[in-house]
């Protein structure tokens, strides 16, 4: 029998029924304004992408997962961080699919082989099993490249030079065929996430000061200047869980084209709570021309 990671997000953070499913995710795609400046235009290299539930940051991801649609790629390199344990270092599931309720997802495994041939990467099955940040991309995959295969990766703590290190092993296995998806979340404000860097007086304060913090960082990321990332976020102390695997991905994209913003929102917008709210937004990374 073929080792399967089965789902467990369905029925919570999306839609556990097949065609409710597969219906949700299209009405989000279908929401992405068509006018979109890189949407359905350009191939990618990369993307970041939050990995909330649909309800709350689905539209987000649909601005990237719509560039992708009917795109050229044949394997998605998709780097999360973990959220639960004490995870050193980079882990990989070695399974041959995930499954959803859209399907099983095929695992690359001769990409696995080839990053377990360092000791930067493991295979660590715990890690992955109650992790949300990368199940939570594959019935996206499933809509816009349902023939892709993934290469699944969690980053934890990492020494000092490692995210190089990481980026390095990844880009060996990152072809012009490959997009690399890194899900992240961004500004998580409120005392839940014992993060005040100002005061919750009401929403359009929080608004707007969320906004200049994500936006210090967006910015950075954008400009492919991972040491001004990596500072920003120490220096502001920004909240942004997939603060490692976006400096792993900036690390392997560095001298390259610049990241383009396609949506950004808070849970603020969605839920009107100012007291805790988390950001989300999608930014989209052009294969330079030369790379084609």
């Amino acid at each position: 029998m073929p080792r399967v990671k089965r789902s467990t997000l369905a029925g919570t953070w999306y839609p556990g029924d097949r065609d409710r499913l597969r219906a949700r995710v299209d009405e989000l795609l279908a929401g992405v304004p068509a006018a979109d400046p890189v949407a359905r235009s350009s191939r990618l290299c990369g993307a970041v992408v939050p990995h909330a539930g649909y309800q709350y940051s689905g539209q987000a991801a649909a601005a990237a997962y719509a560039c992708l649609a009917e795109g050229p790629y044949r394997r998605a390199v998709v780097v999360a961080p973990s959220h639960y344990g004490m995870l050193y270092g980079a882990a990989v599931l070695d399974v041959e699919a995930f499954e959803t309720p859209l399907g099983r997802v095929r695992v690359d495994r001769a990409a696995l082989r080839e990053l377990l041939e360092t000791s930067l990467f493991r295979a660590d099955a715990v890690a992955f099993e109650p992790e949300h940040s990368l199940e939570i991309q594959l019935p996206f995959l499933q809509c816009v490249l349902p023939d892709v295969a993934v290469v699944p990766v969690l980053i934890g703590h990492l020494g000092e030079g490692d995210a190089e290190r990481v980026g390095d092993r990844l880009t060996a296995v990152a072809d012009p065929d490959t997009i690399v998806l890194v899900s992240s979340d961004f500004v998580h404000y409120g005392r839940r996430f014992d993060y005040l860097p100002f005061p919750a007086r009401g929403p359009d304060e929080v608004r707007a000061g969320v906004r200049r913090l994500d936006m210090g960082a967006i910015e950075r990321v954008c400009a492919g200047d991972a040491p001004g990332f990596t500072r920003y976020v120490a220096e502001t102390g920004a909240t942004i869980c997939g603060r490692v695997p976006i400096a792993v991905f900036l690390s392997m994209h560095r001298r390259r084209s610049p990241g383009q913003l396609l949506t950004y929102y808070t849970s603020l917008d969605v839920t009107g709570d100012y007291e805790h709210c988390v950001s989300y937004a999608s930014i989209a990374f052009p294969r330079p021309a030369s790379d084609s």
